[in-house]
């Protein structure tokens, strides 16, 4: 297990710009508002470096509309996008992109990106930036993949369960008590190809905000992963590797990014990714209810019957 370091934040001098760690990637972002930016530099504290930017975005926030009006406004909202222009069909935000100079610039809402105001859109700010960064300096071959997934520290090892959205990660993360293992994150997290640095599978925590605050920025490998069932009861079962690929890959968060990815390159790095990790790593259905005494049973049991090939 690897702990990064993070950042000393100067709170008596407050600058407009952070930089941000998401994986390998250190983004810069820079805001107009001192109080939003503060905000960021407290919920992202672990995460904040001194590095060379990968991507560069500029907010400029306004306060034109009420929170409730912007929450109405965008459960109808789509994108627009005119070249390397973009825009909400709300107009809640616009915004554009130049490549060269790996700078994005946004104009929006400053409830858009207030992390006390529960409908902001800064996973989703994070999860594009990360993404952009990856195309301009990968290619179409990103080392990692945002994950939907809670992760779970355990002897060293990751465990990772998967799902959507209220399927029941968060509570996943809240039946962990410190004897049981350490929460990474309860919403998102960066998974690594297999062998990328001869590490196997590799685990990174992320700036990713879900119902609780994200950990430590820190890495560690992979032992398997769970991919969530609510149930009355606690039980698993092994997926094959073609169950397995289908039902991983819908838990990638797609590779949106400015500049976008057309529909077929964006499946096809899901889709290579998923059957990367397949081959590598055991994948199982976890079925469980509350009880947090029987599911840590069970994960105790399935880490001592995980293959040793798998744990190289």
């Amino acid at each position: 297990m690897k702990a990064l370091l993070p950042k000393r934040v100067n709170t008596t001098e407050l600058e407009s710009t952070l930089g941000l760690q998401i994986g390998s990637i250190c983004c810069e972002l820079r805001c107009n508002d001192p109080e939003i930016l503060r905000k960021l530099q407290d919920v992202y504290r672990n995460y904040l470096v001194d590095a060379e930017p990968d991507v560069f975005v500029e907010l400029e926030l306004t306060s034109r509309l009420s929170t409730s009006k912007i929450s109405s406004i965008l459960t109808r909202s789509r994108y627009i996008r005119h070249g390397n222009r973009f825009r909400s069909s709300g107009r809640l935000l616009q915004g554009q992109y130049d490549l060269d100079s790996r700078t994005v610039k946004i104009t929006g809402e400053k409830a858009l990106i207030d992390p006390d105001n529960s409908t902001n859109l800064l996973n989703q700010l994070i999860s594009v930036s990360y993404y952009s960064a990856c195309k301009m300096k990968y290619g179409t071959n990103p080392p990692a993949m945002l994950v939907h997934a809670c992760g779970i520290l355990r002897n060293g090892k990751i465990l990772i369960f998967a799902g959507p959205s209220n399927i029941g990660k968060t509570t996943i993360a809240r039946l962990c008590s410190d004897r049981q293992g350490e929460v990474f994150n309860d919403e998102i997290l960066l998974m690594s190809r297999p062998g990328v640095n001869g590490k196997g599978v590799i685990i990174q925590n992320t700036p990713i905000i879900g119902d609780l605050l994200p950990g430590r920025n820190t890495t560690a490998p992979l032992r398997c992963i769970f991919l969530l069932k609510q149930n009355n009861r606690t039980a698993w079962r092994y997926l094959d590797k073609a169950e397995a690929y289908l039902r991983f890959m819908r838990q990638i968060i797609g590779p949106s990014c400015v500049g976008n990815y057309d529909k077929k390159t964006a499946y096809s790095i899901m889709a290579d990714f998923s059957s990367e990790v397949v081959k590598s790593i055991p994948i199982y259905e976890l079925e469980f209810n509350r009880d947090s005494d029987t599911l840590w049973r069970v994960t105790d049991e399935l880490e001592g019957i995980t293959g040793a090939e798998y744990l190289n």
